[in-house]
């Protein structure tokens, strides 16, 4: 019998190695090879097609790494993970790499990933020291830097792979006088390898939790402008992060295609797996597991340090990833601004600390014009945002001067002349910064800063802080995200803006009780 035989058309050939083929029993049926490897090849290949369609792919739990740096050695431990296969990557037990055998070199081929040699230092036997970096000569490897920082070497990428073992021999006679050895069992197991890599992109921000440390905000001189990170985080940790972009989304944009065939996905295939040594392996399907640099010893390659791990991702609760989408967790996000303070009770400020976040503006040089005012009202980011796109407009500050016998108030905007910009963070890509502060023009600091002079501070005025976020854009073209009173933000689509306010209180009736906008203008 055939299924097309007089019946429509079907999707797909129903050929006897197709894993949509599956057994029919009926009475007196024969039972072969043939047809128990049919029996398996359906079930798992059903099983593995809905980890890949409905879960996705990557480290589910544990391959936690530890680096030995005095022994050399790169302790993997247990875990789970689904390659983009679907086959699931199940390591039982801890692995030690301290060899250059311990892992597989893969380097790419024609084909796809193959199994290379391991890369050689090309220093001098007489020159070289225990640990530092060679350049690698053989198998496709780049030139890594033989005395630089590890940070400044080649990087590898480390991959768990699902493995396939044969196990428990046994005599096989043929009934003709020869015999021959079969495996009785397979066991499924896990090897790692290490694959060059251009470099290693940083992962970005996870929504549940802290967006610290503190020491990513830097003034212009390099310099961290926060205090220490307080003992107790205003929300709590999570216990995971999502890893980068590029892993977070990758499974879903090779499902059906990919630009590298060897990485595409077919549901109608069983790909077929690379004989390495007594393994069986799928070299072209690794789960990354972290970014590291090699180094040598006695001419041998090793694992010297790891730049960055891919932390595990709960691919059994996919809800979770796109509720994160949703919520705009992989947004970078304004993490803290110099005022911070005063947005909690009572929510206001004396005059005296509000005038020394401003700074004396230089002396005016003859008559070329007089510099503006530097502030300590910075702003930093939980990622590098372009400096092109800072601009003075994107921060307003704006003072509400109520007059004695009025309730109403004037609306009197600080002229925000220029922007300081501070340096790139390291790591970051080049032209973006992680925070910024506003200078302000030295006659709104002689008129209504410098204590020699009146001040329409003299009363209570209400002071609000805008940070317009649709115009500030992260370094991967994103508009941050805004939204919210107190930091981090709360935004949970790009854009927004971030209002915050708060009161000035004359110094002689300091300290004031908290109040709103609201109560100044009935006080007034």
């Amino acid at each position: 019998m055939s299924c097309d035989e007089k019946s429509p058309r079907i999707a797909g050939h129903c050929g006897p190695c197709s894993p949509a083929t599956r057994n029919r029993y009926f009475r007196g049926k024969l039972l072969t090879v043939s047809d128990y490897q049919a029996e398996q090849r359906y079930m798992i290949a059903r099983r593995r097609l809905t980890n890949r369609a409905m879960l996705g792919w990557g480290v589910v739990s544990g391959f936690a790494l530890t680096l030995d740096e005095k022994q050399r050695v790169l302790r993997i431990g247990a875990g789970v993970a689904l390659d983009r296969r679907g086959r699931e990557v199940v390591a039982c037990e801890e692995v030690a790499l301290a060899g250059e055998h311990d892992q597989l070199w893969l380097g790419r081929g024609k084909c796809g990933l193959e199994a290379v040699a391991p890369p050689e230092d090309a220093a001098d036997e007489g020159s070289r020291q225990p640990g530092e970096a060679g350049e690698p000569t053989r198998g496709g490897y780049e030139t890594g830097d033989r005395k630089g920082d590890p940070q400044t070497r080649a990087h590898y990428l480390l991959a768990a792979h699902y493995a396939e073992c044969p196990i428990d021999g046994v005599r096989v006679d043929d009934g003709c006088g020869a015999a021959a050895c079969e495996a009785n069992h397979v066991c499924e197991t896990v090897v790692y390898s290490l694959t060059p890599v251009a470099d290693c992109p940083p992962g970005l921000p996870d929504c549940r939790e802290p967006l610290f440390p503190w020491r990513e905000c830097i003034g212009n001189d390099g310099q961290p402008v926060a205090e220490p990170l307080p003992t107790e985080l205003p929300y709590a940790a999570p216990a995971h992060d999502r890893g980068t972009q590029d892993r977070l989304c990758a499974w879903s944009k090779d499902w059906l295609a990919s630009s590298d065939p060897s990485r595409a996905f077919d549901p109608c295939k069983s790909p077929a797996l690379c004989r390495v040594g007594d393994l069986q392996v799928d070299l072209d399907a690794g789960v990354p597991l972290a970014c590291v640099t090699i180094g040598y010893r006695c001419g041998e390659a090793y694992i010297a340090a790891v730049v960055e791990t891919c932390r595990s991702r709960r691919l059994a609760r996919p809800n979770e990833a796109l509720f994160d989408l949703i919520r705009g967790c992989d947004l970078v996000r304004i993490q803290d601004v110099g005022w911070s303070a005063w947005l909690k009770p009572p929510f206001s400020s004396s005059f005296g600390e509000f005038a020394r976040m401003f700074e004396r503006p230089p002396p005016r040089r003859g008559r070329e014009p007089r510099e503006p005012a530097d502030t300590r009202f910075w702003v930093c980011f939980s990622g590098p945002v372009q400096v092109a796109s800072l601009t003075p407009d994107v921060f307003t500050m704006t003072l509400i001067q109520r007059d004695t016998n009025e309730a109403v108030g004037n609306m009197v905007r600080v002229p925000i002349q220029a922007l300081a910009i501070a340096p790139t963070s390291a790591g970051d890509p080049a032209g973006t910064t992680r925070s910024f502060r506003p200078l302000v023009n030295s006659r709104f600091w002689e008129g209504e800063i410098n204590t020699d002079d009146e001040s329409g501070f003299d009363r209570v005025t209400p002071v609000l802080i805008e940070v317009l976020c649709d115009f500030i854009v992260d370094h991967l073209g994103q508009m941050v995200a805004g939204g919210g009173r107190f930091p981090p933000s709360r935004g949970t689509v790009p854009g927004g803006r971030f209002l915050s306010s708060f009161t000035v209180v004359p110094d002689k009736d300091w300290p004031a009780k908290p109040q709103s906008i609201e109560s100044d203008a009935r006080e007034a």
